[in-house]
């Protein structure tokens, strides 16, 4: 009887070493498919952090470039608007060198503008002239005397 109760021992221990054994390889296993996945997910954060940054970088240089070019037109604007006074004192000093110079001749201007206005607002303003509608006086029948 010892030699069948030893025997079962061992088909016991047998089995559970075996069991054992599974378990541990299955446990590996499982250890090592989330190893796996960490490393996955590692690499997709790793991947998003550098295209975030990516994005950053591309949208701090279109800022920069898109201050440089208000930068540039703020510049040409005051360019072009001190060119535009320089050339409108220089068109003063000159009418004004002129009317010292030919009192009469700007005397003569302003009459001719003068008139000129005067002629613009008895039209009414308007650049063309159309004539103005006839009024027309339908004739009336004469009276016939009622018979009597």
């Amino acid at each position: 009887m010892n030699d069948i109760l030893s025997e079962d021992v061992r088909d016991l221990n047998s089995g559970v070493t075996r069991t054992g054994k599974a378990i541990g390889e299955r446990v590996q296993s499982a250890a090592a498919a989330t190893a796996s996945a960490a490393g996955q997910a590692q690499r997709m954060v790793q991947d998003a952090a550098e295209a975030t940054a990516a994005g950053v970088g591309q949208a701090k240089k279109v800022l920069g470039e898109a201050g440089d070019a208000a930068t540039q037109a703020l510049s040409h604007a005051s360019e072009v608007a001190e060119d535009v006074f320089d050339a409108g004192l220089r068109a003063s000093r000159t009418v004004s060198r002129q009317m010292h110079e030919n009192p009469l001749i700007a005397v003569l201007v302003g009459i001719a503008f003068g008139c000129i206005a005067s002629l613009w607002f008895r039209s009414g303003g308007s650049t063309a002239s159309a004539p103005a509608p006839k009024k027309s006086r339908a004739a009336t029948p004469p009276k016939t005397a009622a018979p009597r």
